[in-house]
């Protein structure tokens, strides 16, 4: 049966009424932008199935690439996991410091990715081929000069900042730092892949980095076997987590050749024309930086807020002569949490290629409706997880560590929290990512900063180390926090601010 147009179940057609259907062979990308301009209604029952259907095609490769570049860190924790209980569970709990610091160096200057998406999906849409051209150029010059010195930067910064905070100490210190040391080498190449990605991202071809992804994942987890643990006939030694840290490193510069030499293909270079040295253009530049430097902030912000969580946890693991058992729980649970949050950046991230390219085609009520639907994608999705981390905590935490009972112990009753917070995480997480689509990154990196070090930061500290609530208290915090992230990026994206600005 047919839905009134008036009814909540009411869905827009295919092809609405005035709008052309495009061609049986044209690409997704060129499909995003035509359907009406209607204006979005946010209480009713029924998908829209007609943009959800878009988000999900162009947003699947996002997941499958996010997801799988993600397990190249996963795959670190679960390998040395692996190793003998002690050892497992210091490797597992200098990860937990060592990433998010990690990740604040590089993830800084990857955002050179927010800008580039964001401009090239309004030029992409605008029908300026050559102008997402240049983008890319423009970008992969900024890529690689800041690339290298976030790779100084963050290896000089690893002995200072990971003593502070690998609260534990001892074994924990001294891997954290090893590690991250050789992750750092690895930023360069990180950040001029994620300028390639968003141009790829920008233009809808987002299946494209998932061919480097996979590619680099299956690698690392090759080079992860072969040098955590050693291999007598090739004669490598045991490396365990300094070996997690080469095999990262070397597959993160495989997946940039992989990315690049698709660039390279006739259709993109005679498209698109990146390699030009007149397309240096400052005025892009400056654009790509203004956007680069808030997204760049709201990272460090987050993982700042992270790596003081995991103090806060190496606080409580030293008060309860506990070693390090709830620093390796609470890293395998964010590793399990993040399987939830990657493909929500994902979908995100797609949301954001369709919010760019709407915009630039003058369509900002269609805009809107992008974001809206893919937030309650998020959210249906998030209500069946939160209902398998309810019923088997101990076995999902488990397959991250499983040589050591004491760390699934640990992490039950915190990995039920957070459950609470994962419908609301979806909303904030899907929505941020749209939010920098439009251009809005200032807002966000506003917006995280306040909530990270104003109800995150505080919160863990109070609930968990001062007032003696132990590890669930720091992840009731977190929860709140997710929540609160929810809340704020919906009321923004409610708003007509971001509709309207210009880049």
């Amino acid at each position: 049966m047919a839905s009134h147009p008036g009814s909540p179940f009411a869905t827009c057609p295919a092809s609405p009424p005035g709008v052309s259907p495009p061609p049986k062979d044209a690409p997704l990308s060129d499909e995003l932008t035509n359907l009406s301009d209607d204006p979005p209604r946010l209480f009713k029952f029924g998908l829209e199935m007609p943009l959800v259907r878009r988000v999900v095609r162009l947003g699947v490769w996002v997941v499958l690439a996010m997801v799988t570049q993600y397990l190249v860190n996963v795959a670190d924790n679960a390998m040395v996991g692996r190793l003998e209980g002690p050892e497992a569970t210091a490797s597992q709990a200098a990860l937990g410091v060592a990433m998010p610091f990690f990740w604040a160096f590089g993830g800084f200057f990857a955002a050179v990715g927010a800008g580039t998406q964001a401009i090239t999906g309004r030029r992409y849409a605008e029908q300026d081929y050559r102008g997402a051209g240049q983008v890319l150029f423009n970008a992969l010059c900024i890529g690689v000069v800041t690339g290298i010195v976030g790779s100084i930067l963050g290896y000089i910064a690893s002995p200072g900042g990971l003593g502070f905070l690998a609260e534990g100490g001892g074994a924990q210190e001294d891997l954290a730092i090893e590690y991250a040391q050789i992750r750092m080498v690895g930023v360069a190449g990180m950040v001029v892949t994620f300028a390639y990605k968003a141009f790829f991202d920008g233009i809808g071809r987002t299946y494209v980095h998932l061919w480097a992804a996979v590619s680099m994942n299956v690698f690392n987890v090759i080079l992860n076997y072969l040098f955590i643990y050693g291999n007598e006939p090739l004669g490598i030694p045991k490396m365990a987590l300094a070996g997690a840290g080469y095999a990262s490193v070397i597959s993160t510069y495989l997946g940039l050749l992989i990315i690049a030499l698709v660039a390279t293909k006739k259709h993109y270079r005679t498209k698109y024309v990146f390699w030009r040295l007149k397309h240096l253009d400052l005025g892009i530049m400056m654009r790509i930086v203004k956007l680069m430097i808030p997204s760049g902030a709201a990272t460090v912000v987050l993982m700042a807020g992270f790596a003081l969580f995991m103090r806060f946890v190496g606080v409580i693991d030293t008060e309860a002569g506990t070693g390090n058992v709830y620093g390796a729980a609470t890293k395998a649970i964010m590793d399990i949490a993040g399987v939830c949050f990657m493909p929500l950046i994902a979908f995100g991230t797609a949301t954001a290629t369709c919010v760019s390219q709407s915009l630039g085609a003058n369509k900002p009520n269609l805009a809107a409706r992008y974001g809206w639907e893919a937030s309650r994608l998020g959210v249906l999705a998030m209500l069946v997880i939160s209902g398998l981390f309810l019923a088997f905590p101990e076995p999902i935490i488990a397959l991250v560590s499983p040589n050591d009972p004491a760390v699934p112990a640990a992490g039950a009753a915190s990995l039920r929290i957070i459950t609470i917070g994962l419908p609301l995480m979806a909303v904030g997480l899907v929505l941020s990512q749209a939010l920098f689509g439009a251009g809005a990154n200032v807002f966000v990196a506003v917006a995280e900063l306040l909530l990270h070090f104003g109800l995150f930061v505080p919160g863990a500290w109070l609930l968990g180390p001062k007032l003696g609530y132990g590890m669930e208290g720091v992840w009731v915090a977190a929860t709140m926090y997710v929540g609160a992230l929810g809340i704020v990026m919906g009321g923004k994206f409610l708003s007509q601010g971001w509709r309207k600005i210009k880049l």
